[in-house]
């Protein structure tokens, strides 16, 4: 063998190592989301917005957890969905009563919610009917109306909406026994009151799925959602182009996940650990992204957090998909 061959193959075992260890480097991914902190609250549902330059949280609160000794569904004709300043911490309205799984939108001036309606003389969570309220000052909002009634065999729970290129997209859970309680079914829109279904826009009939978010970035829709690991839960993040094909984030990205930990949890026993963490929504407000989610431990209440982003809502989607 000649020297130069020689060279030549002793120079190719080096690329082939160096580049080995650049792989190998390149596949360590952390998760770009800084948790902030725990805000003593038994929250689950909630949605920060940004309106005037102001920071908002909308909030689902169910009134037996105000109540002591009350249990999950008493006094639930009382529950309120409710617009909170983050900055002053003060309540600005209550927009709905007698609804739940409220999600909203900021649209040109306006704030458009949408809540399930609880009706009259109907079992907890047995929710037919989805209403529609507005408001241009966050004070003063609009008559509700139905916007979207359920079919024969479902009952709605928790929705989410977003605005996408020429339609606007309303997510909401179902329970039709054609599919695993709460897979995901996509509903379309050209303004915000008639929505007819999507042909074949679901997510989740393979598995558990729940707490959804839903946002367009880039042409895509990315929703999040809540995995089950046995006995805890964490948010993940999926994405579609046309709401029927879906493309997971790679195994071990999850978006929010729990701290065992963790414990001191209001309204449940001190000694019980954080075993969720769901619920997850965000916005976009002086640079950064800020989100909220929950934690506890699915049972009584939740344990409402906050957490950031140094960029927007498009490069932390995008983020999770990255090779």
């Amino acid at each position: 063998m000649s020297i130069i061959i020689l060279i030549k193959r002793i120079v190719l075992l080096i690329l082939l190592i160096f580049n080995t260890a650049l792989i190998c480097c390149q596949t360590t991914w952390t998760n770009p989301i800084i948790k902030q902190g725990y805000l003593g609250s038994p929250l689950v549902e909630t949605s920060p917005f940004v309106f005037n330059n102001r920071l908002y949280l909308m909030e689902n609160n169910q009134r037996f957890w105000d109540v002591p000794g009350a249990r999950p569904g008493d006094l639930f004709h009382e529950d309120e969905v409710r617009i909170r300043d983050v900055e002053s911490n003060e309540i600005v309205s209550v927009a709905l009563r007698n609804h739940a799984f409220a999600t909203l939108l900021v649209l040109e001036g306006r704030v458009y919610l949408f809540a399930g309606n609880y009706g009259k003389d109907k079992p907890w969570r047995q929710i037919t009917e989805i209403s529609m309220t507005s408001s241009t000052n966050l004070k003063n909002w609009t008559e509700p109306v139905t916007v979207l009634r359920a079919t024969q065999n479902e009952y709605f729970f928790n929705t989410a909406v977003c605005r996408a290129k020429d339609k606007f997209v309303l997510l909401y859970e179902t329970n039709d026994t054609r599919w695993k309680p709460f897979t995901f079914r996509y509903v379309e829109s050209s303004d915000l009151k008639q929505w007819k279904e999507i042909p074949g826009a679901l997510y989740g009939q393979d598995k558990y799925v729940g707490g959804p978010a839903l946002y367009y970035e880039g042409g895509w829709y990315y929703t999040l959602y809540l995995e089950s690991l046995g006995n805890s839960y964490e948010t993940r993040i999926t994405r579609s182009a046309d709401l029927r094909h879906w493309e997971d984030a790679p195994s071990g990205r999850a978006f929010v996940t729990f701290d065992p930990a963790h414990k001191n949890i209001p309204l449940i026993k001190p000694d019980i650990s954080e075993s969720n963490a769901s619920d997850a929504e965000l916005c976009y407000f002086e640079g950064k992204t800020i989100i909220y989610f929950t934690g506890s431990d699915q049972t009584t209440a939740g344990d409402l957090q906050w957490a950031t982003y140094e960029g927007t809502p498009a490069q932390l989607f995008e983020y999770f998909f990255r090779p």
